[in-house]
């Protein structure tokens, strides 16, 4: 189906988060807005400039060595680590609150709220999956995008992996099934 004999496959933890595409002008974070309905989505740039693995910045050095623009897009996944959910239901708790039912749910509230201090305080997380510039994928492999956006200093999922074969994507799979909940995050499986 793809015209051609072989075909990779990147294999990566499928987070269970926030999606969030992050609007860089001059290598500088100009906006962060949530996906919302798919077409619209809400402007939520005061709050994730105050999640510490967002890059408010990426400098011109390191776009030339890419050969990427100055003006450019990343899409990933607003995360709550399970530590950070574990410890704020622990305050909850402590304080005569009610806990909080999952981290997706948090993590979205508190990328949402009005106050960025809340965000700030809540330990969030960001994981890249996704390189855009000029609404374009810049690189023609999915796996040069991520190098690229690890060299940009973005998280990305520790785990991806260039697969040969659908077998190796199987046996990706099932290995990352087996270890699932040894992992300091939630993941919504494989992609």
């Amino acid at each position: 189906l793809a015209g051609r004999e072989r075909v990779d496959y990147v294999t990566e933890h499928k987070f269970d988060g926030l999606s969030i595409s992050l609007i860089y002008e001059g290598g500088v974070l100009v906006r962060g807005v949530t996906r919302g309905d798919g077409t619209t989505g809400e402007d939520v740039t005061a709050n994730v400039r105050t999640i510490r693995s967002i890059p408010l910045r990426v400098p011109a050095a390191d776009l030339k060595k890419l050969r990427l623009p100055q003006d450019f897009e990343v899409r990933g996944e607003i995360i709550m680590p399970l530590r950070a959910f574990e410890a704020l239901n622990e305050k909850q708790e402590e304080e005569g609150g009610k806990r909080y039912a999952n981290p997706r749910n948090v993590a979205a509230g508190s990328v949402r709220v009005l106050d960025p201090e809340i965000t700030r305080s809540r330990r969030l997380d960001f994981y890249a999956y996704y390189l855009l510039a000029g609404g374009r994928q810049p690189m023609p492999l999915h796996s040069e995008a991520l190098a690229a956006l690890e060299k940009m200093h973005f998280k990305v999922s520790p785990a991806w992996h260039v697969c040969t074969s659908l077998d190796a994507v199987k046996k990706f799979i099932q290995e990352w099934e087996s270890k699932r909940e040894k992992l300091p995050y939630e993941i919504d499986g494989i992609v």
